[in-house]
């Protein structure tokens, strides 16, 4: 029998933190030093699985790279140094530096730099990185969602698993096909909203496992429950053509993870802030739904309940 995430955390790793309250009860994607004031977040990524070819670098380190400080970006924090570990299989010096390369890029461009590591010989790619980040204001974490809450996301949904369907020649969306790849290889990162969010968001995250799991997280740690409304979901002007020519629905794709947006929580009476900044962060914020009192996360198109099999809700991880 699969033994799923949340198992493995909640009834053998949590015992590990020595109720250490920094440690967030690993109900979060960060551990927060309320004393030192830091965040620290880390993921591994592997070839196969997060990637598909690590023979050509440009086409993944974007990738992995936002993936990472995507998760402290989403609290509200920008990240400033970052830990490299690589399992490495067999390289040669050009790869190295095409490699080098693409991480250095990343790292100017949103502003960090590598602080150490580890690198070992591997019979398979796989890189773990860890972001440290200092911050004179507590993170906006998971679990302070309150009743009544807006539910918010950034950008568009769906279009990076669009993109992965092109990467395995499951999907030929024609012109469209370089829009999709991009959007799977290099997510475009809100990162004009991050020094926002302290002026209204009450909980957030980012999307990387789906948007119906990521917000259970959320309500899961915030002990609460949250509708969504279907016809409200953002997707590109991209996706709508491939839902009027391929048989691709929304519903087949609204959930699929890897998109790196910005799911968060609100007061209603921040509604027009938030409008505010959108507009002049130049960054899509679109209002999706609303917390509530009851504990499960329902879909809804027309006040009618829609049912979606875990398998269109998000990635589930079993060991």
């Amino acid at each position: 029998m699969k033994i799923l995430e949340t198992k493995i955390i909640n009834k053998y790793l949590k015992s590990l933190t020595l109720k250490n309250k920094n440690s967030l009860k690993l109900k979060d994607d960060v551990y927060y030093d309320f004393k030192k004031k830091f965040v620290f977040s880390t993921d591994t990524f592997e070839e196969g699985l997060h990637f598909l070819n690590s023979s050509h670098p440009k086409k993944f380190v974007k990738k992995i790279f936002r993936s990472s400080v995507s998760d402290v970006l989403c609290k509200g924090i920008y990240p400033e140094i970052y830990f490299l570990s690589l399992s490495l299989k067999k390289i040669n010096n050009k790869w190295l530096n095409i490699f080098t390369k693409e991480f250095k890029k990343e790292s100017i461009k949103f502003g960090l730099s590598l602080g150490g590591g580890d690198i070992i010989n591997s019979s398979k790619l796989t890189i773990s990185i860890s972001v440290l980040g200092f911050t004179k204001k507590k993170p906006i974490l998971r679990s302070t969602a309150r009743i009544n809450d807006d539910i918010y996301v950034t950008g568009n949904l769906g279009d990076s698993y669009l993109g992965l369907l092109t990467l395995k020649k499951q999907l030929n969306a024609g012109k469209l096909n370089n829009y999709f790849k991009n959007s799977y290889e290099e997510p475009k990162l809100p990162f004009k909203l991050t020094s926002h969010l302290h002026n209204f968001a009450s909980s957030s995250m980012d999307i990387s496992d789906g948007l119906v799991k990521d917000l259970k997280s959320i309500c899961s740690s915030s002990k609460c429950g949250a509708h969504i409304d279907f016809l409200s979901l953002p997707f590109s002007n991209s996706a709508k053509k491939i839902f009027n020519t391929q048989k691709i629905t929304p519903a087949d794709i609204f959930s699929k993870g890897d998109d790196y947006q910005v799911l968060f929580t609100a007061n209603q009476k921040f509604r027009e802030l938030i409008n505010l900044t959108s507009r002049r962060t130049a960054t899509k914020i679109t209002r999706i739904g609303k917390i509530f009192k009851d504990k499960s996360v329902k879909i809804l198109k027309d006040g009618k309940l829609l049912h979606f099999s875990s398998s269109k809700t998000g990635y589930i991880h079993r060991f």
